[in-house]
């Protein structure tokens, strides 16, 4: 049903890690770069990345989910992560799927989860190669997010050290800085394509408010998709199963 290797390409001189799926049929096909959460990885909760991408090249669609630098298996130090550097790593990821033997580079898309979201619609606006975007329980507004969890300790922690302590994540200024000044619903005007907006009813993590306001500034272009009674991450078999569904057919129809 498909074909499943370990990659690995680089930025700024650092190697990123992840896999390719491939469909079993001869190519080349269209593709799509799979991008994680904050802190997450290119599995995700209940192997939600892996189950994806499986399915998506069962559909006839490759797909390619990697760890940012700083993530996962890959280089870099989680300290150094920006929205910036995110957006560097989702380029050329698209790079990398652009130039493999098996794939079209004129039917390219991106979709994120999560922050991954945030990093997915931006990189939609900024590169011309993505004709097709999908957002699962995308940051509409990571500064927000920021601002409602940080305590005055934490701000000073910030300003005196230059980073925090987040979970067991080392977060850095930097990341903390641009959270307050991108706008991923604002990039999203230099994107003309389709897209698909999916999150869960009871997502507490990121408020189903988030997906709204996606849906609101893209207008017709986009398909709105609510999970009732779904959490952040789409952790039930019937959950993960729905939004599967949902953005294969999606991407068939789109790239």
């Amino acid at each position: 049903m498909y074909d499943e290797r370990q990659i690995q390409f680089e930025n700024r001189g650092e190697r990123l890690y992840g896999f390719l799926h491939l469909p079993i049929q001869p190519g080349p096909h269209p593709a799509i770069a799979l991008l994680h959460g904050f802190g997450g990885n290119h599995i995700e909760p209940h192997a939600l990345f892996p189950k994806a991408a499986r399915a998506f090249a069962a559909a006839g669609v490759a797909t390619l989910r990697f760890d940012f630098r700083g993530s996962g298996d890959s280089e870099g130090d989680f300290t150094n992560v920006t929205l910036t550097s995110e957006r560097e790593d989702a380029h050329q990821a698209l790079t990398f799927l652009a130039s493999q033997p098996e794939i079209d580079g004129d039917r390219i898309g991106v979709g994120g989860l999560s922050l991954g979201g945030l990093i997915a619609a931006c990189t939609a606006g900024a590169d011309p190669r993505v004709r097709a975007l999908f957002l699962w329980a995308a940051v509409a507004q990571l500064g927000e997010l920021f601002q409602e969890g940080t305590t005055p300790e934490r701000a000073s922690e910030i300003s005196t050290l230059g980073f925090t302590d987040l979970g067991g994540l080392q977060v850095g200024r930097g990341l903390v800085e641009e959270a307050l000044s991108t706008d991923p619903v604002a990039a999203l005007t230099g994107f003309a394509g389709p897209v698909l907006v999916a999150h869960g009813s009871g997502d507490e993590t990121v408020p189903v408010e988030h997906a709204h306001r996606y849906n609101a500034a893209l207008g017709d272009r986009a398909q709105l998709v609510i999970l009732d009674g779904a959490d952040h991450v789409f952790s039930s078999l019937a959950w993960e199963q729905e939004l599967i569904d949902h953005t294969a057919r999606f991407l068939e129809s789109n790239l």
